[in-house]
């Protein structure tokens, strides 16, 4: 399962928010398994990705500036950490997106991880209908949430 928490660090690539007091926040900076991303200086804004559906689940593509790429490779071996620890059954406070997808990885979603020269490509496949469901929700949520933050930001 070490494999599948991979998938986390691709919630890292996503800008910070703070969603509404009655539900988790999607994003935050909080987050436990973000937090190694958030604590690079510079980093997050300068890491670029792209996600994508796909017929049986979803593609994140990341690229990062070869001046941020150590740090990238730095905070993402952090959090394989922390997915480790959390795999051992210990509690880690985790934003909404975090969640949501760990519940795909947890429901059995097949994930592949490949290693880049500017960043990595994660593909995250499952059989099973409400899985990828499941995925597809958790990458239009994270999309609308970017747009959110963008329109905040001017």
């Amino acid at each position: 399962m070490s494999r599948r928490m991979i998938a986390l660090v691709l919630v890292a690539l996503v800008a910070a928010g703070i969603g509404a007091a009655q539900e988790k926040a999607w994003f935050d900076l909080n987050c436990g398994m973000c937090k190694p991303m958030f604590e690079k200086p510079g980093l997050m804004d300068n890491v670029q990705w792209e996600q994508h559906k796909l017929t049986n689940g979803i593609v994140a593509i990341t690229n990062v500036p070869k001046e941020y790429l150590d740090a990238y490779r730095t905070a993402h071996e952090e959090m394989m950490k922390i997915a480790e620890s959390l795999e051992k059954g210990e509690m880690v406070d985790m934003c909404g997106s975090c969640m949501a997808l760990g519940k795909c990885l947890m429901a059995g979603a097949h994930d592949e991880y490949v290693k880049t020269s500017t960043g990595d490509v994660w593909i995250v496949t499952s059989d099973n209908a409400e899985t990828v469901a499941g995925l597809h929700k958790w990458l239009e949520r994270n999309h609308k949430e970017m747009e959110k933050m963008k329109a905040e930001k001017g």
